[in-house]
């Protein structure tokens, strides 16, 4: 792995496993959103064209966790990139589906 970002004191990461691999660990919650967001914001640029984004060692998981895989969607999109997102834990997919976004994020399996 390399370019870990973490902020310790709360426990997130998103961590560059590779060119086109995030891994994503800790809550996606209100207090670490932002946190969440600039962290995945600074890695987008130097990534490949089709980037994967792991959630399996996502924890808790509010409406603003969604928030925050939107925004790396749309800044994806701005610099030409695809992005999806795999192994989103069942409170993730139930907030999107609550939401009506689960057809505009891309989640796969």
């Amino acid at each position: 792995m390399t370019n870990p970002s973490e902020n310790s004191r709360s426990g997130v990461s998103v961590i560059r496993v590779s060119d086109t691999l995030l891994a994503v660990s800790g809550d996606m919650v209100f207090e670490t959103a932002v946190e969440l967001r600039r962290d995945g914001e600074k890695q987008l640029p130097g990534m490949g064209d089709n980037i994967t984004i792991d959630l399996a060692q996502v924890g808790r998981v509010g409406s603003v966790g969604i928030s925050v895989l939107m925004c790396w969607m749309r800044m994806a999109q701005v610099l030409g990139k695809k992005i999806r997102f795999v192994h989103a834990p069942d409170d993730m997919l139930d907030v999107g589906r609550v939401s009506a976004v689960d057809s505009v994020i891309p989640f796969s399996s």
